[in-house]
């Protein structure tokens, strides 16, 4: 079969972004800076954009040119963004991606009836922002591998910035989501034991911190536990219809969508790496049923027995005390 022309899935995939064609060259005519009787002769095709012009909207507008390529193979091409680790000098690289995606995540909630789907191996932030020591470790560890400063070579020293204390805040007003699943992948507390072992043998964390880390995270183990048997836990902030699984084999990958019905995202992230996309139906539609497959491989705990979800807490308590 005869593929369509690049070109042509660029300006298809520019009208399904913004659909209102005034609307579309009047934002292209900013980005690009050229005048609008300009960008309506591209849009008609009378004139093609150049590759650079491609490339400004494609970045500007998280379209991903590869996965136009790959189209008709039904593929989805995730752009990755590799972390490198000691890359930054401060954590407001960090913080910087924390406020924009909450931003981007705030947009859709407000945007009417929405749901939300989420595979974690990381705790997932509004688990852990509602206690302050799992908070400041998950955020110093990341300044640990990343930023270049001698500050995250001492927990105790570090002091949490307020972009970041104020997050549990900021997330209240986000988190107005109707419907939601996630998945925990199985290896998920064994993968923080480690962390926060390597962190005191390093003598990074103190042992008296190790011990109140661990009473932290069997603290967060508990109410989860609670809140899945039905008990209201106030700071564990779950959406009002909740599916909690957990999946039968390591994954290694944190994914989550986030949609309503004028506006979705979608990310991918490894330890070392990121990718989004955003408000392009066809491909989050693929991301949101590949994330949904991964049902098929994991126990459903919130509506099993007790005696299922206790056994599979007492084995996460049972890691944590091997730390």
């Amino acid at each position: 079969m005869k593929k369509r022309d690049l070109h042509d899935e660029f300006i298809d995939e520019l009208g399904n972004r913004i659909p209102k064609r005034a609307d579309l060259i009047s934002r292209a005519s900013d980005i690009l800076r050229l005048e609008k009787e300009s960008i309506y002769r591209r849009m008609a095709g009378k004139v093609n954009f150049s590759i650079r012009e491609m490339g400004i909207l494609a970045k500007e507008l998280h379209i991903s040119l590869d996965s136009l390529l790959y189209r008709e193979e039904d593929t989805q091409w995730f752009p990755f963004i590799l972390g490198i680790p000691l890359k930054f000098h401060s954590i407001n690289a960090l913080c910087d991606m924390v406020d924009l995606n909450l931003k981007r995540i705030g947009n859709i909630s407000r945007a009417g009836p929405c749901e939300t789907g989420k595979v974690y191996h990381t705790l997932p932030l509004e688990l852990f922002i509602h206690f302050p020591l799992i908070m400041k470790f998950m955020f110093f560890k990341w300044g640990n591998y990343f930023v270049n400063s001698e500050e995250f070579n001492n927990f105790s020293r570090w002091e949490l910035p307020d972009r970041l204390s104020t997050i549990t805040e900021k997330y209240h007003d986000i988190n107005n989501f109707q419907k939601a699943f996630y998945i925990w992948d199985n290896s998920l507390i064994w993968a923080l034991s480690k962390e926060i072992d390597n962190f005191y043998r390093m003598h990074i964390i103190t042992p008296q911190e190790k011990e109140e880390i661990k009473n932290d995270l069997k603290s967060l183990l508990l109410k989860l536990e609670k809140t899945l048997n039905g008990t209201f836990i106030p700071n564990i902030p779950l959406v009002p219809q909740i599916a909690f699984y957990v999946s039968s084999i390591p994954m290694g990958f944190t994914s989550c969508y986030y949609q309503s019905e004028t506006q979705r995202l979608a990310t991918l992230q490894t330890n070392f790496s990121f990718s989004l996309l955003e408000n392009s139906k066809e491909n989050l539609d693929k991301v949101k049923e590949w994330i949904k497959s991964f049902r098929n491989i994991s126990t459903l705990l919130s509506e099993s027995g007790r005696i299922e979800r206790r056994l599979f807490f007492e084995a996460q308590y049972k890691i944590i005390d091997n730390i």
